[in-house]
């Protein structure tokens, strides 16, 4: 990405000073760096490292390749979210779906009834099967009941 110069560094009693590193990624107040190539820090303190440190933006010398924040994390949030709400969205039709069918079934005495009392047919009624969601075992149940009276 952007080599940038760190004006100090701190780790436990070591200071690093004024070293280069590459900009891996940004975050809101601090920049992950990428030490492999920094002449500053030793072989081994780069395997215990893991070459990659994060550093407060305020240490950066230069503050325009650290501003802001990279998008593509933003981006993966607001997909997620998005995708959540609308499996929210399904789960809770799905829900709705099911207790429609449990009062009909509560109702009816045969599959046929059932059918049109929640408006589907009789085959789309047989290959009904309520899957686990959280629903009572009572719930399922009586769905199961009214299927087999067919």
């Amino acid at each position: 990405m952007t080599q940038v110069t760190v004006h100090l560094y701190k780790q436990g009693d070591k200071a690093w000073r004024d070293f280069k590193a590459e900009l891996h990624k940004r975050y809101e107040k601090a920049v992950m760096l990428d030490i492999s190539e920094s002449e500053a820090f030793s072989k081994m303190e780069k395997q215990e490292f893991n070459n990659l440190i994060v550093v407060s933006k305020k240490a950066i010398v230069e503050k325009r390749a650290v501003a802001g924040v990279d998008d593509s994390d933003t981006l993966k949030t607001s997909v997620n979210n998005g995708l959540k709400k609308i499996s929210k969205k399904r789960k809770e039709a799905r829900a709705k779906y099911a207790r429609g069918i449990a009062e009909a079934a509560l109702q009816c005495d045969t599959l046929t009834d059932v059918a049109k009392r929640i408006g589907k047919s009789t085959t789309g009624m047989k290959r009904l099967r309520v899957i686990s969601h959280g629903y009572p075992q009572e719930t399922q149940r009586q769905v199961q009941c009214a299927a087999s009276h067919n």
